[in-house]
């Protein structure tokens, strides 16, 4: 999955989906401050945010064409196809992390919900009981490594409760982020953050420009953060045939987009 970064200055960006979890990555390595909880364990917490898109390398290796013949976009694809993804996004990062693993599992299942009603809105009925079938799924993995990393005195505090919630907040924080900054969604939008003090607080993100997001209440080290994620620049959004995509691909250069999130007292 190609996310799009259209009505850019420097043209139209196609954005894969490891490099949006790279630019996700980086606002979680500077997560967390007075105010707002760090994670941890770190490593582990770091690797969910990294990996949790694993799973569509493949797909963006060989990306299709919508019915407007764009480059085809999660929510355009058949349940199956997309479940069968995130699927695989777990089970990779399983294989580095079973803690990580967990928190990834548990973000699936928590968007296969919303998953399931936007298809039975939709009329598809068929869709929404394979996403109803894989939120149990996931449920059961978390259940299975829960258990089996419950003996384990450094994942002890953070499988349940606050300490988990953290971290779940946080990797689907960082994730949104990342989204709205790459595809240029509207603005301002909101996350939802756990405080240090243990409650739930939700964050406010207003576009500057571009580039440049005011941040409120700050959940971050320091003033201001410069992040980065790479894109293939186009002269075209939509194309002919997956053939035509697949040969602008190859041609097209490889931009650096950077990304500034300033605390809303920071000059500039």
């Amino acid at each position: 999955m190609f996310i799009h970064r259209e009505g850019d200055p420097g043209g139209t960006y196609l954005i894969p989906q490891a490099s949006h979890a790279w630019l996700a990555w980086q606002v979680a390595q500077h997560w967390g401050n007075r105010s707002f909880a760090r994670p941890a364990p770190r490593a582990e917490t770091l690797a969910s945010v990294l990996l949790h898109d694993c799973g569509w390398a493949d797909f963006d290796a060989a990306p299709s064409l919508d019915d407007q013949g764009r480059p085809r976009v999660f929510n355009q694809m058949p349940a199956e196809q997309h479940l069968e993804i995130w699927r695989l996004s777990v089970a990779r990062c399983a294989q580095h992390s079973r803690y990580a693993a967990l928190l990834v599992a548990a973000h699936f299942g928590a968007m296969a919900e919303r998953k399931t009603a936007d298809l039975l809105e939709h009329g598809d009925t068929a869709g929404a009981r394979l996403a109803q079938s894989f939120g149990a799924e996931m449920e059961r993995l978390e259940e299975s490594w829960r258990e089996g990393l419950g003996v384990d005195a450094r994942y002890q505090p953070f499988l349940e409760g606050p300490g988990r919630e953290a971290n779940a907040l946080l990797l689907d924080a960082c994730d949104r982020i990342s989204v709205f900054l790459c595809a240029s969604f509207p603005s301002p939008f909101e996350v939802g953050a756990q405080n240090a003090s243990g409650e739930a607080e939700t964050i406010h993100l207003e576009a500057v420009d571009a580039t440049t997001w005011r941040v409120h209440p700050w959940p971050l080290e320091g003033d201001r953060l410069r992040i980065q994620c790479e894109g293939r620049r186009l002269a075209t959004a939509a194309f002919s045939s997956s053939a035509e995509l697949e040969a602008a691909l190859v041609r097209a250069p490889v931009a650096r987009l950077v990304f500034t999130l300033l605390r809303s007292s920071a000059v500039g």
